[in-house]
């Protein structure tokens, strides 16, 4: 009896039979989780990361500001400088660290075109548009009082792990389309793709850089910073020195920064590298699984100790979002082959990885 097919794959079949229709759900399918990744962008940076004030009563809350790292960092430490001498936007018009942030895509963008791919580089303009527009648009009081209530029931520190979390989610999305979240992940795209490694470590020394430069501007610009308190169930006013605001502020800020990296390098699969080690008797699996997997295999010829028949040993490398090909292939082949799959760190060599369009 034939095996029905599941939806994927009666959509797969239909895609292969009309191009257009390919087309659709390539580009459509893309457009959707672009606009997802730049609102949970948007929604973390207005909710966690930087919130406006809020009024409680006769009393003004003033929040706590996570410092974001790469191209969003820089915006925020740009913006946060002009405010220190009271340049900031008119209500109304748009914020100035979504002005700065938009300035400084423009070269990366370019890069995205040239160096990476047509694709790529659309669709990373259009997720940084779009957050442009969300960090506009996301304003109000029911923004203020979602941070007001993370601020006072779990503090700083649970808006910076769900900040890390929006932020991540945000360029883990992008990543699975191939495309980006705009700023920095650009040139880590670039040099992952370059040096066929992950990206999430590329940002490290450039955030660090960005964190410090905020807590200086920080310390330098402020005499006394008024924070609050939950104590006894009620909020309290302190007053502390420039100085240790900036200190804390820095040492949230990695918590936020390392969330980011965690969640951007468990969710991009397509530089992680794996190698495969097949042990089948069925002798026409190497042929097989070069005609659907672009790499290359190593087979040594072996016996079975118990059975003391004739075996195969096959040794692949392969990106870890072709294991799951790679396993329904050899099952179906031989339901019998024994698979043992081992992640590495470093691939060393001519390893093919898919262009990215």
């Amino acid at each position: 009896m034939a095996r029905r097919k599941t939806l994927k794959q009666k959509i797969e079949s239909m895609s292969y039979n009309h191009i257009w229709l390919r087309f659709v759900f390539d580009y459509g399918g893309a457009f959707i989780i672009t606009a997802i990744s730049a609102l949970v962008f948007a929604f973390g940076m207005n909710t966690f990361i930087n919130p406006t004030e809020v009024a409680i009563g006769s009393e003004t809350y003033h929040f706590s500001r996570i410092i974001s790292g790469g191209a969003s960092g820089i915006a925020q430490t740009i913006a946060h400088l002009l405010e220190i001498f009271n340049l900031t936007m008119p209500d109304g018009l748009p914020s100035m660290y979504s002005i700065f942030y938009l300035l400084i895509n423009i070269p990366l963008i370019i890069l995205a075109f040239k160096g990476i791919g047509v694709r790529f580089g659309a669709f990373t303009l259009l997720n940084v548009g779009m957050v442009f527009l969300f960090t506009n648009v996301l304003k109000g009081e029911y923004i203020s009082n979602i941070a007001l209530f993370f601020d006072t029931r779990g503090g700083i520190v649970s808006r910076a792990l769900f900040a890390g979390i929006a932020t991540g989610l945000s360029s883990a999305l992008a990543y699975k389309i191939e495309t980006s979240a705009g700023g920095l992940d650009i040139i880590f795209y670039y040099l992952s793709l370059r040096k066929n490694t992950t990206a999430g470590k590329y940002g490290m020394v450039i955030n660090a850089v960005v964190v410090t430069l905020y807590s200086l501007i920080t310390g330098l610009g402020h005499n006394n910073v008024e924070i609050y308190l939950t104590i006894s169930g009620s909020l309290t006013a302190r007053t502390i020195s420039s100085w240790d605001y900036a200190i804390s502020m820095a040492l949230f800020s990695v918590i936020y920064l390392f969330t980011v990296m965690l969640i951007v390098d468990f969710i991009n699969v397509r530089n992680k590298k794996a190698q495969v080690q097949i042990i089948t008797s069925e002798q026409r699996l190497p042929s097989l699984l070069l005609a659907n997997i672009p790499h290359g295999a190593t087979v040594v010829q072996a016996k079975g100790a118990y059975s003391g028949g004739d075996r195969l040993i096959i040794y692949m490398v392969i990106s870890t979002m072709e294991l799951k090909n790679v396993i329904k292939i050899v099952r179906e082949l031989d339901p019998n082959s024994f698979v043992n799959v081992t992640s590495l760190q470093q691939v060393y060599g001519n390893f093919f990885l898919k262009p990215v369009k």
